[in-house]
């Protein structure tokens, strides 16, 4: 299982993991239709050179969030930073 370190105050962002690699974590609010009026933010998650399988994840981010990979082969757990 890998850490991504969060800055829950930025969008778009270059991320440290627990491994010492980095990626691009990246949110865009999505909304659903015009009548239901709802939005969630789409989350994805980019490793820079590939050395880790990437996601795309919907919802809320919480610490501790565990998220897997798009085939499964990569764990990530949420982790909030400040800087």
């Amino acid at each position: 299982m890998l850490t991504i370190n969060v800055n829950g105050n930025l969008g778009n962002q270059e991320v440290i993991l627990s491994d010492n690699t980095t990626g691009t974590f990246t949110g865009v609010r999505v909304f659903g239709s015009a009548l239901s009026g709802n939005q969630v933010v789409q989350w994805t998650f980019v490793s820079t050179g590939h050395q880790h399988e990437g996601f795309v994840y919907a919802g809320d981010l919480h610490e501790g969030l565990e998220i897997e990979s798009m085939n499964g082969h990569d764990t990530y757990k949420i982790h909030f930073v400040s800087k």
